[in-house]
């Protein structure tokens, strides 16, 4: 059974209704709030969201790999619980004014479907 929810931002689809997602496109989108929001940004869920942006000024190797990827599966299993984490992966970026993001690959599974979001993080303070 494939559950849908309504897309966001919201769209107008081929019918005058709102445009829909599969189960999976809403749990990558959730993925992606989670890891995206600071912890503690939101008021009266002060546990929800990830501490991956303290990680940002680090050195990538494997002991940066293994902060994020104790920080993602928590953040994930408290905001996000349908999504199994299989593997998380962190690189950097170079952008074209000489600034570094750091990248962090999320490879996770559910209902037998593996898919991959990445959610990137520019550093602060760089244009």
């Amino acid at each position: 059974m494939t559950i849908r929810g309504i897309s966001y931002p919201f769209r107008k689809g081929t019918q005058s209704f709102p445009e829909t997602k599969t189960e999976s496109d809403v749990i990558a989108d959730n993925i992606r709030r989670v890891l995206e929001t600071r912890r503690g940004e939101r008021p009266m869920r002060y546990e929800t969201g990830s501490n991956i942006w303290d990680f940002v000024f680090e050195n990538v190797g494997a002991l940066l790999n293994a902060r994020v990827d104790n920080e993602v599966r928590r953040a994930l299993a408290r905001g996000e619980p349908r999504a199994r984490v299989l593997h998380v992966e962190v690189s950097e970026q170079f952008r074209a004014d000489g600034a570094k993001n750091m990248v962090v690959a999320v490879i996770w599974a559910f209902n037998r479907e593996v898919r991959q979001t990445a959610v990137s993080y520019r550093s602060p303070g760089s244009g």
